[in-house]
């Protein structure tokens, strides 16, 4: 089946989708500190604290980025 889009409805399409790549990146990036990392992650403060001593979790200058919360997640 084949399916003729019309230029508008493909300007469409790449609009939204820079702007989910833009998103997706702009929360790869995105530092957070680290209780707001255990909120985002589900844990409790300590929690974090212990995994982050156990070396599941990289800290950078005292923070978390959002990569970092995708990949543990990923892996839990």
């Amino acid at each position: 089946m084949t399916h003729i889009l019309e230029k508008a409805e493909l300007q469409e399409m790449l609009v939204q989708a820079a702007r989910i790549g833009a998103l997706n990146m702009f929360n790869e990036i995105t530092l957070y500190h680290l209780k707001d990392a255990a909120n985002l992650l589900g844990v409790s403060y300590n929690t974090l604290q212990k995994r982050i001593a156990q070396g599941k979790i990289q800290v950078i200058d005292g923070r978390i980025t959002g990569a970092e919360i995708s990949r543990y997640l990923k892996i839990k």
